[in-house]
């Protein structure tokens, strides 16, 4: 990776403030998992809604929270499991229920990650690595669940050396763990009905197993192929191999600008917050792109102070595929809508409850592995009174939301290809959703122009 800074390339997308509830409407079930954030100061970001709205104390305001929450959502997006460090009395992590009473309770730990996932048959599962004993060893935590919350099984792995390295996978029949210790990696694959070891990768991974926990930020590609983990200035690529569950070290390199990351929705980019701006690289597997050279700069509304603090940021991609930002700081979420589509829109979630709202850790998964929706046009420019279309696969009716000359717009229909209106100008597909709730995002072919109407064309006689 060439981390060379120089000239930043002048192709900035354009600012534009929104302070407006966003058009599109995500009601997919399979995105319910995560519609409600415990946030890191005991507030819970609603996915509900749209755009998402802070709920003040909804679990209790006695309660001393900080980064280790997790929460999950059952089918309608009601909150099921949620989990916190406890520090009001007996230090302790616990989990609860939707009706508040508590299934778990670790005593005296000191949490070095927890994240949580549904698993594909039914059910739930909270992963988490604590510090507990006199020897601060790392150990990790598995608690399943059924699908009414009640405790199916735990896991717990004592005298080991765990590190915070913890990530979940999906896939359609099972979800893969992913954890590291003692120089080696392993991964588990969990269903409803069995939880076992899969294989073990000889790996060692630098400042990964300190006694204190790091700061440090953990993603996946989409297709589960690629995991980027960091931790202070230390960045490591990492291919997962879907057909053995082996681990290998695609890349290492040092460099502190990737405190705060997230892929965008489709993967389409690479997003890091850098010198208070979102900086985003066009993906790909090779991870080569130019730091000096981002595809997207985006300003972030910054709060007053005069320095730069790019740990200070929390980044992760909603349900609602929008980008959510926070500075620790302020008490106001950022949403970034049309990140992948070069209209980018801004609008601000604002609760004076927001304090140091730290995100939980929240593992990617592909909302709709076998989405079949799909939309296109059917040409790139046209002159005016001459068709344009939306070609359309998935199943009807659908919905498509598409921006002209950045006018947010939407249609429904029941034909596979519909002809836009006559309307001279530029046409942007946004998304479309099928009648199963199936979401996709257009990538190629997405963008059209219908040319302005031409006066008739008349020729004087001179005199």
């Amino acid at each position: 990776m060439n981390i060379n800074m120089s000239d930043i390339r002048k192709n900035s997308f354009v600012k534009t403030a929104i302070f407006l509830a966003v058009f599109l409407c995500f009601t997919n079930s399979n995105a319910q998992e995560y519609n409600n954030w415990l946030l890191g100061d005991g507030n819970i970001l609603n996915f509900n809604t749209s755009p998402a709205t802070v709920i003040c104390n909804e679990i209790g305001s006695n309660t001393a929270y900080n980064n280790y929450t997790v929460s999950l959502s059952d089918d309608n997006g009601k909150l099921l499991l949620y989990g916190y460090y406890d520090n009001t009395t007996q230090a302790s992590y616990v989990i609860k229920n939707s009706d508040k009473q508590e299934i778990v309770r670790v005593d005296n730990p000191n949490p070095r990650n927890v994240i949580a996932c549904k698993l594909p048959q039914g059910g739930y599962c909270i992963a988490a690595v604590f510090q507990t004993g006199a020897n601060y060893s790392g150990e990790l935590y598995i608690y399943q669940f059924d699908k009414n919350a009640k405790l199916d099984n735990e896991y717990i792995y004592h005298n080991t050396n765990y590190s915070f390295f913890l990530d979940f996978l999906h896939f359609e029949d099972f979800v893969v763990l992913v954890s590291y210790r003692d120089n080696q990696i392993e991964t588990y694959k969990l269903t409803s009905e069995k939880y076992v070891l899969w294989a073990i990768s000889d790996l060692k991974l630098d400042k990964f197993l300190f006694l204190v926990t790091p700061s440090f930020d953990i993603e996946h590609t989409l297709d589960n192929t690629q995991i980027i983990a960091t931790t202070y200035d230390i960045v490591y690529v990492l291919n997962f191999d879907k057909s053995n569950g082996k681990i290998k070290i695609a890349q290492k390199f040092e460099n502190n600008k990737f405190r705060t990351m997230s892929f965008s929705p489709t993967d389409k980019y690479f997003l890091i917050i850098d010198d208070d701006k979102l900086k985003g690289f066009r993906y790909d597997k090779d991870f080569d792109f130019v730091l000096d050279n981002p595809d997207v700069i985006y300003d972030l509304p910054k709060n007053g102070y005069n320095v730069v603090c790019n740990q200070c940021w929390e980044m992760a991609v909603g349900v609602d595929n929008k980008i959510y930002i926070h500075e620790y700081t302020t008490n106001y979420l950022i949403v970034l809508d049309g990140i992948e589509s070069e209209n980018i829109k801004e609008e601000i979630i604002q609760c004076d409850c927001l304090k140091h709202g730290y995100f939980p850790r929240i593992p990617r998964m592909a909302k709709n592995q076998g989405c079949t929706a799909f939309a296109q046009f059917d040409n790139a420019s046209v002159c005016y009174g001459e068709p344009l279309k939306v070609m359309l696969s998935g199943t009807a009716p659908f919905e498509v939301f598409y921006y002209l000359d950045g006018e947010a717009k939407s249609f429904k229909t029941d034909n596979m290809d519909y002809q836009m209106d006559n309307i001279p100008g530029k046409y942007n597909l946004i998304k479309v959703t099928d009648a199963n709730g199936c979401n996709f995002l257009p990538i190629n072919n997405n963008i059209a122009i219908i040319a302005p109407k031409l006066n008739k064309l008349t020729i004087k006689k001179q005199q």
